[in-house]
């Protein structure tokens, strides 16, 4: 099966290639000046992706959601929460199996609930993901 070239910026694919280990990627929609990059589902590199490319100004400000087909009004500061949402990315309780849609939704979870206090979390990924492997991984890794 051969394999597709990803666009993503120079970060990710120097944590991918340091680490030996694949991540999951995601096409950005944002609409108007479509960049075609894809990037990591985790808030810090949606944040990092929305500044460099997209939104600027302050966490305060109002504006629209600019995904493909999404009308929402909310504030700067939010958006990259909103976007995570889009992407499809959930987290999960390893006790219970209960998936909320923000990591700090299922902490209130966790701490609310005794049978679930030692639980992990773990990351549920968007139907739209796609895996970057390291340029090194041969015919020998399973993908």
């Amino acid at each position: 099966m051969p394999f597709d070239v990803l666009p993503v910026d120079t970060e990710t694919f120097f944590r991918v290639e340091q680490s030996s280990q694949p991540l999951v990627v995601y096409e950005c929609k944002i609409e108007g000046v479509p960049c075609g990059m894809f990037v990591e589902g985790t808030t810090s590199a949606v944040s990092a992706h929305l500044r460099r490319h997209h939104i600027t100004g302050p966490d305060s400000a109002s504006t629209n959601c600019p995904w493909a087909g999404c009308f929402k009004t909310l504030k700067r500061g939010g958006m990259t929460r909103h976007i995570l949402t889009h992407l499809g990315v959930k987290v999960c309780c390893s006790v219970c199996g209960v998936v909320r849609c923000r990591l700090d939704l299922l902490r209130a979870h966790v701490r609310s609930s005794e049978s679930c206090r030692f639980a992990c979390v773990y990351t549920v990924y968007g139907p739209e993901g796609r895996l970057l492997v390291p340029t090194g991984w041969t015919a020998t890794h399973q993908v």
